[in-house]
Formats: structure tokens, sequence, C-alpha cells
């Protein structure tokens, strides 16, 4: 009995833990898959040319470009798109 009670515990646990993760992961590839379709020319990066057409990211370009290099690498363009949700 105590062994069942344990295992449905742990099983809680890791659901709870693991839902993050999974959320988490998703996001990320949803973000990718947007920055590889504004990435029209495979740069690696975008600009401010590039998100124009989107005032939610427009309106945040400078906000999450954080060396200000004036470009969106990926890891700012998650960050960004991670603040629209």
């Amino acid at each position: 009995m105590k062994q069942q009670k344990f295992l449905a515990a742990s099983m809680v646990a890791l659901g709870l833990t693991g839902s993050p993760a999974i959320a988490q992961d998703a996001m990320r590839a949803d973000a990718d898959a947007q920055f590889a379709q504004l990435d029209r020319d495979s740069k690696g990066y975008l600009t401010r040319d590039d998100v124009a057409g989107i005032s939610s990211i427009a309106r945040r370009f400078v906000t999450f470009d954080a060396n200000k290099d004036g470009k969106l690498d990926r890891v700012e363009f998650a960050a960004l798109m991670a603040s629209l949700k």
C-alpha cells in the first residue's frame, strides 16, 4: 500500500514539474518557426524591416535588442515572443 501511495505521489510530482518544461519547449519551437518565417533570406537575425508589418513585435524591437546592434537574434526574438504570451 505504501508503494502505491509513493508511486501516485511521484507521478503527480513529476507531472507538476514536467509541465512548465514542456510548455517552454513548445514556446521555443513556436518562436523558432516564426523566426525562420520572418528571416526570409536566412541571415540568422531579424532587422526592423523584417518585422515592420507586425506591430506587436515592431513596438518591442528596441526593448528586446539586448546588445543594441539593431538586430534580433534567435534568443532575443524568443524573449520577445515569450513577453507576448
